[in-house]
């Protein structure tokens, strides 16, 4: 089995560690941020640490990811913020604390704008809605580069994972499955597995159930399965992720 981890020389991050709280309260109620609903960060910053990015340190957060959720809520916080003025009538939503209103953190566009702020380029992080397998398999194998993208299992309705790596059948066919013109064979052929680091846990797909006591290290799902419930789910062509850059070299 041929095999590909960008991922294998660092431990990921665990929402569940995550200390970063906010409460937005406003004329409509309050939305509430806590550790469920910071998988978002936590996957983003596996796939900028993986990339190579020496990510900015807060004061009030000692957690890179829980640093960037901080460094996104303050940002969306001011005064004709980014957010505010591209998003207005779910920046309104949000500030007004209603409790069915996205977060930032829950917005794609909103988190690749702020991620790429944070860490100094336009270009760090770029959200697609377009991707198809092959697309995701030549960040891994061409750039050495993970991804970020949103699934729907373990009950969890919205969940952003890392997506580190795969296993195929050999690195010929690999090959002769992304670059050969005429190749008829099947991806499941070729492609077994998706490796992914899970910041809620251990994920078992054939209970569909997570164990949070175990980590989300280096998760192996089929690739059949992985791509019915890699969102956009009802599209099965072309799937949703963040794509990631390398950081410039200064010599």
């Amino acid at each position: 089995m041929y095999t590909v981890n960008i991922g294998s020389k660092l431990l990921p991050w665990s929402q569940r560690k995550s200390k970063y709280v906010h409460i937005q309260k406003g004329k409509k109620g309050s939305n509430k941020i806590d550790w469920t609903c910071v998988c978002n960060v936590h996957a983003l910053c596996n796939c900028l640490e993986y990339s190579n990015w020496q990510l900015p340190t807060d004061i009030e957060y000692s957690r890179a990811p829980d640093a960037l959720a901080n460094n996104i809520i303050k940002e969306c916080l001011k005064p004709n913020s980014w957010f505010k003025k591209n998003y207005p009538t779910e920046f309104q939503a949000w500030y007004d604390g209603n409790p069915e209103a996205y977060t930032p953190l829950e917005l794609h566009a909103v988190l690749a704008h702020y991620v790429s702020e944070w860490v100094g380029d336009p270009d760090a992080d770029v959200f697609k809605s377009n991707l198809d397998i092959r697309d995701i398999i030549k960040q891994l194998y061409e750039k050495g580069i993970a991804l970020a993208a949103s699934v729907k299992w373990g009950g969890l309705i919205g969940h952003i994972i890392t997506i580190v790596g795969f296993e195929a059948e050999s690195e010929e066919m690999l090959k002769e499955w992304l670059y050969g013109f005429e190749s008829n064979v099947k991806t499941t052929d070729v492609i077994k597995n998706i490796i992914i680091d899970d910041p809620w846990g251990f994920y078992d797909e054939k209970t569909d159930k997570y164990d949070g006591t175990k980590s989300g290290n280096d998760n192996k799902i089929t690739t059949k399965y992985f791509w019915e419930h890699m969102k956009d789910v009802n599209n099965k062509n072309f799937k949703m992720a963040h794509i990631f850059k390398k950081p410039n070299l200064v010599v």
